[in-house]
């Protein structure tokens, strides 16, 4: 369709080069036409005035050159007139063709798909008219292929934090899919709020040429401009991805977190501090603080300006978190006592949230978090609990990094045991002497 778009105003360009010449080869002739009769005239009233001697044959040749230029100058301003309305009738057709789409080739390829600065247009109204008290709010970018994770969040809430589905808004891409998800739930017992985003079609219609990845940046992005959304409108936000379970109910971790903190991560892996190097977005916190507003939006602007990898996140382990100390906004990046997935996550852990990082495969994660939602629903005479199996899932999830992962934690683990002994008996020792 690009293709056709461009060779129908190549042709109108060069019908309007041939228009152009024509008028002008036409404009040039009658031009030569007024001149050349304008000079008999002029000739034929020297020959009159001869007697008048040199005077008259003066007066003849100024006014031969002034009817000349007169031609010439109504010429130039014909041709003209005719380029600037074929040239306006041109930029006319392009724009009713290309309207709202970004011309990549016109740019020199310089576009890249983004979005939008600012809020989710639509969101927050959407939140507002369906809270009826408290203004919190989690939410969940979501299609209908990634239902089958989102579901398994919806189950793991009804199991250990039901209160929080009646605070769930799950945002979906189009009127399909909202239907799609209220029917498979019409019976669950719960009504489960869904958001259609409808500016995201026209934000993705603007760059119908981007890449895959692009494209999968900037719905990676999306999620920093909603929590802002939602966050400026004084909501308490909790986004989670749709290939997460809860394993015991998050709502005191978050009150103790957002007490002293603005915004709250998970992590890839890590304990205590060494989970800021790799704090990732799968799970965010947000209070409406005025310090957690100013970060929220310089980090969604940062969008239009990044060209680093790993779309928000990179941005944030790059440009945010190297200076944490010294933020006026206080970060929390939650290590894997709290927040596991599969590289992290053992039976009695006892982590609160658990994501599917760490298993690429669809079909293995899904194996995975299945076995996570099993553990905290209620027990079941007819179907005992099985250990989960970690190994049973290794073809399609990263089972030497989860291996690679323990034996770091293992060691960090004897490391401050180490010290807490050392001390132990320092101050043993100190409370001797005295």
């Amino acid at each position: 369709g690009v293709q056709r778009a461009f060779a129908t105003m190549a042709s109108e360009r060069e019908g309007l080069l041939r228009t152009n010449e024509r008028a002008t080869t036409t404009t040039a002739n009658a031009r030569d036409d007024d001149e050349d009769a304008a000079t008999r005239a002029a000739w034929t009233r020297t020959r009159d005035e001869d007697d008048d001697g040199d005077e008259g044959v003066t007066r003849a040749r100024a006014r031969t050159r002034t009817r000349a230029s007169r031609a010439r100058a109504f010429g130039m301003a014909f041709v003209a007139l005719c380029a600037l309305v074929g040239g306006l009738a041109l930029v006319k057709a392009e724009r009713a063709r290309g309207a709202g789409r970004i011309d990549r080739a016109a740019l020199g390829g310089a576009a890249r798909a983004q979005n939008a600065p600012g809020h989710v247009p639509g969101l927050a109204e959407h939140v507002e008219s369906v809270t009826r008290s408290t203004k919190f709010r989690a939410i969940t970018f979501c299609n209908k292929s990634y239902w089958t994770f989102a579901h398994a969040l919806l189950e793991s809430m009804k199991a250990v934090a039901p209160s929080i589905v009646d605070f769930w808004t799950v945002i979906v891409p189009d009127e399909a899919t909202k239907e799609f998800i209220e029917k498979e739930t019409a019976g669950a017992g719960h009504k489960i709020d869904v958001y259609v985003d409808d500016d995201l079609r026209k934000q993705v219609a603007k760059f119908a040429e981007a890449s895959k990845e692009e494209l999968k940046s900037m719905l990676s992005w999306r999620r920093v401009h909603a929590v802002q959304t939602l966050v400026d409108n004084d909501y308490t936000v909790m986004f989670l991805e749709p290939d997460a379970v809860m394993q015991k109910n998050p709502l005191q971790l978050i009150h103790d977190q957002l007490t002293t903190n603005d915004l709250v991560l998970g992590a890839d892996y890590g304990l205590g501090t060494t989970a800021r190097k790799h704090a990732n977005t799968k799970v965010i916190v947000a209070k409406p603080s005025v310090q957690g507003k100013k970060l929220l939006n310089v980090w969604q602007r940062a969008e239009q300006t990044y060209s680093g990898d790993k779309a928000e996140v990179g941005f944030l382990l790059n440009d945010v978190i190297p200076h944490i100390d010294a933020l006026t906004a206080k970060i929390q990046i939650l290590d894997q006592t709290v927040v596991g997935n599969y590289l992290t996550h053992h039976e009695k852990a006892g982590q609160a949230i658990v994501t599917g990082m760490g298993c690429d495969n669809v079909d293995f994660k899904i194996n995975f978090m299945a076995q996570l939602l099993r553990h905290v629903q209620p027990d079941d005479p007819n179907a005992p609990k099985s250990a989960i199996d970690y190994e049973g899932v290794s073809a399609g999830c990263d089972y030497a990094g989860r291996e690679k992962v323990f034996k770091i934690s293992n060691e960090f683990a004897k490391k401050k045991m180490a010290a807490m002994a050392a001390k132990l008996g320092s101050n043993k020792a100190t409370s001797s002497d005295e």
